[in-house]
């Protein structure tokens, strides 16, 4: 009997004009997130290519400059390429660069809050937070309308449009007892009405996924695959909850509200208050205060130059200069130097301070985001196409530690006093892509309690009692 309900229940949709216009909806809104998530990623490539061609720029422009100089044109100090430091903190314009993944177009993740290039420079210590990719702030609060916000927002009250009056629907027209008088069981004549739905949602899913396979590049089928299980887990959640609560006591008004209270609640309500206790729980200091903390390093340090730069040349003697050095400026760039390392010293403790209750409010939000499905999925979403803060941080520990291989490069240079020519010697920064079983070790548990819960409220909408129904 499974198979006659289904066939009917086939039928009975085709001629339904609610399921054409589910699938008519589902398709455009799929496509114009797709279409718009590469958008934003063609911009994210042009901010990436934007750099790179800078970076050249600033060292032709350097050549240029160095080769006037030499001719006999004065230039003031500040301008003058061949000092190593001027050039590396002033006029070179270098970056880290993020490259974005394909799928960076199915998930915006945190590409438009954190900078996929990063400047820098010597004298400079890198920051995520310091973006020089500027977005408007309304937009950032909503956020984009990708294939995972589609997914996320948008399937679950197509799931629950389909199969709301699943059960109701029937036995509000007297047919139910009808059709249970035949030799049909409850739970055949359930599975065969749900089913049909279940292909039309899993198969929009998967021909998207297929589509994308078609365009996106071979060695980005693994991150397309956890995207895929992870949009297929959200999804069966949904079909199951949207099963266990139509399988309830009450009529297809009462259903429909239960479902949408329960979208409201899981997708905006509950992420609403983890973002509220995270903050309460874990509060970040105030980035006046960060500042503040700054100037009062750099003033504490700038008081004491004298005594800074006497106590270097103490342990560097070679260095101390035998006389004035005006292209140079030996003296000056050496005070910097001291005076910077003094600074990131006594701002040390604040910068650590600041970064581990980011760490602590990350590691709540790990903890807490398994109470709302939709901040579970969208987390997952976003590791999977590689815009989540794990890549980032992947990413900000190699500009860490290029910034640390410029200083090597720069500042014995800077300290000798040589007259610098080496503008195309300047190590590059080469990213290394992380681990893909790193990335299936970190969704693992996200795809594992979507199924869990989903597997839970199925039982529950099998087992329902056939008297709380039919009554």
């Amino acid at each position: 009997m499974f198979k006659t309900v289904f066939r009917w229940e086939l039928r009975a949709l085709r001629r339904d004009p609610a399921f054409w216009v589910v699938l008519i909806f589902g398709i455009v809104a799929l496509g114009f997130a797709l279409v718009n998530g590469e958008r934003w990623r063609s911009h994210l490539n042009g901010v990436r290519a934007a750099a790179a061609q800078q970076d050249i720029s600033a060292c032709a422009v350097a050549r240029a400059s160095a080769t006037r100089i030499n001719s006999g044109q004065q230039l003031a100090t500040f301008f003058d390429p061949r000092n190593a430091y001027v050039y590396a903190n002033y006029l070179m314009s270098h970056y880290a660069v993020l490259p974005a993944t394909p799928l960076a177009a199915f998930t915006v993740g945190q590409s438009d809050l954190l900078p996929s290039a990063l400047p820098l420079a010597p004298g400079r210590l890198p920051s995520l937070t310091d973006s020089s990719e500027p977005e408007n702030p309304h937009r950032l609060l909503i956020g984009r309308f990708d294939p995972a916000f589609a997914v996320i927002f948008l399937f679950p009250l197509l799931i629950m449009g389909l199969g709301y009056a699943l059960l109701a629907g029937e036995r509000e027209r007297g047919t139910l007892a009808l059709l249970l008088a035949q030799p049909l069981t409850l739970g055949a004549l359930f599975a065969g009405k749900i089913m049909p739905r279940i292909l039309l949602i899993g198969g929009l899913l998967v021909s998207f996924i297929v589509i994308c396979a078609v365009i996106v590049p071979v060695s980005t089928w693994p991150r397309l695959a956890l995207w895929s299980a992870v949009a297929i887990a959200y999804a069966a959640f949904w079909f199951a909850l949207t099963a266990a609560l139509v399988t309830r006591p009450g009529g297809t008004a009462m259903h429909a509200v239960t479902l949408a209270a329960a979208w409201l609640a899981l997708t905006l309500l509950v992420p609403t208050g983890i973002n509220l206790a995270v903050k309460t729980m874990a509060p970040v200091p105030s980035r006046v205060e960060l500042i503040l903390a700054s100037r009062a390093a750099t003033d504490k340090a700038t008081a004491q130059r004298s005594k800074l730069l006497g106590a270097f040349y103490e342990d560097h003697p070679e260095l101390a200069p035998a006389g004035g050095d005006g292209l140079h400026g030996a003296d000056f760039i050496t005070l910097q130097l001291v005076t910077g390392q003094r600074v990131e010293r006594d701002l040390a403790p604040v910068l650590a301070h600041f970064s581990d209750q980011l760490a602590r409010q990350q590691r709540l939000v790990e903890k807490l985001q398994y109470l709302s499905p939709a901040l579970l999925a969208q987390s997952a979403f976003a590791d999977a196409a590689g815009t989540g803060p794990a890549r980032y941080a992947w990413f900000f520990e190699q500009a860490r530690a290029h910034h640390s291989e410029l200083r090597t490069f720069f500042e014995p240079r800077a300290l000798r006093k040589e007259k610098f020519a080496a503008w195309d010697d300047v190590p590059g920064f080469d990213y290394v892509e992380e681990p893909i079983i790193s990335v299936v070790t970190r969704l693992a548990p996200a795809v594992g309690a979507l199924l869990f819960v989903a597997l839970g409220f199925g039982l529950l909408s099998w087992l329902a009692p056939r008297r709380q129904i039919v009554a």
